[in-house]
């Protein structure tokens, strides 16, 4: 039977479908499954950098304040780059709109959390930080789909359950009130502060102008502390605390620029849940380059949990593009 709808004047008329309307709906799939894929590119992509950053982090030398400051700065110069080369629009653009004011007040907050815990909490502490994130995230109700939410809340578990195993007695008893605190404000800024990225993207800014917007106020703020509580201070360190800063620079930008374009279409949980690969390939490095080391349960849970984090990424992505295909407009770019 041939569909139809009644006219105003109550008779059926035949729906007639236009010949071309098969192209559109063919054009609207592949534009969301490209969304999806480059979303979930993005996220993994970025996870892996973090991860190099972590390494950095630890790598080398100098007080963190000083790589803080050599870290933005440099950071700075790459997100314009970036920026420019993406036509992104002024660094300021962001600082005009009230959403855009506290995603970047947040992200500096964030670049000072970051780098004070790698370089201040033992790796178990900090990878259970890590490991937290996931769940935690779940809080902000950033929906993502009930398969994408339980990937996300199991990768968060198996971390835990890794990392305690890793960790062992000696580790548990040597965790401080101090370094809780620290791990717990952590996750705390990284949480809100992938809300309120995702938030400033909705609201129609730039990911590149966001995060070259974080680094410039940042390098302006945290810079000249730099200097003057590190650098000057131990001038010996310098050369290590800017070959750290420049690889976390590096790495962190590019990183930040593509989780924050990625942030609306995978959403809050699921990029949260990422970190799990971070924690993976940062636990990778250190056995590589550090010689920590590493028992066979926590490997497998480690493993376990990066790949939960992972389907929680494609689940989440596919879930929310579905629904709601303008989530992915940054990505365009």
């Amino acid at each position: 039977m041939e569909p139809s709808h009644r006219t105003a004047d109550g008779r059926f008329s035949r729906l007639v479908r236009l010949p071309y309307a098969h192209v559109i709906d063919a054009n609207e799939k592949h534009l969301i499954e490209r969304r999806e894929h480059r979303a979930v590119a993005d996220v993994l992509i970025s996870s892996v950098l973090f991860a190099g950053c972590n390494i950095a982090w630890r790598y080398g030398s100098g007080p963190a304040i000083a790589i803080v400051g050599f870290r933005v700065a440099l950071g700075a110069l790459v997100a314009v780059a970036i920026a420019r080369g993406q036509r992104a629009g002024s660094w300021l653009d962001p600082l005009r709109v009230r959403s855009g004011r506290i995603a970047v007040a947040i992200q500096v907050v964030g670049l000072v959390a970051a780098g004070t815990m790698f370089r201040t909490l033992d790796g178990p502490l900090a990878g259970l930080a890590l490991a937290c994130t996931p769940a935690v995230a779940l809080l902000v109700r950033d929906r993502a789909g009930r398969f994408s939410t339980f990937a996300a809340l199991g990768s968060s578990l198996a971390a835990v359950i890794g990392l305690t195993v890793a960790a062992g007695d000696e580790g548990v008893n040597a965790v401080t009130w101090a370094g809780a605190a620290i791990a717990v404000g952590f996750i705390a800024v990284e949480v809100v502060g992938l809300r309120t990225s995702e938030l400033a993207v909705e609201d129609g800014l730039n990911p590149t102008a966001i995060v070259s917007s974080t680094m410039i106020s940042g390098s302006i703020i945290l810079l000249p502390l730099g200097l003057m509580f590190g650098a000057f201070q131990q001038p010996w360190t310098i050369w290590g605390a800017l070959g750290a800063a420049l690889a976390v620079a590096l790495f962190g930008t590019v990183g930040r620029v593509l989780r924050t374009a990625a942030l609306p279409a995978a959403g809050v949980t699921a990029v949260a849940a990422s970190s799990q690969i971070n924690v993976l390939f940062t636990a990778l490095g250190g056995v590589l380059l550090l010689d920590d080391s590493v028992t066979a349960v926590s490997l497998v849970c480690t493993l376990l949990a990066a790949a939960l984090g992972a389907t929680a990424v494609v689940a989440a992505a596919r879930w929310r593009l579905s629904r709601k295909p303008d989530l992915g407009l940054a990505l365009d770019s």
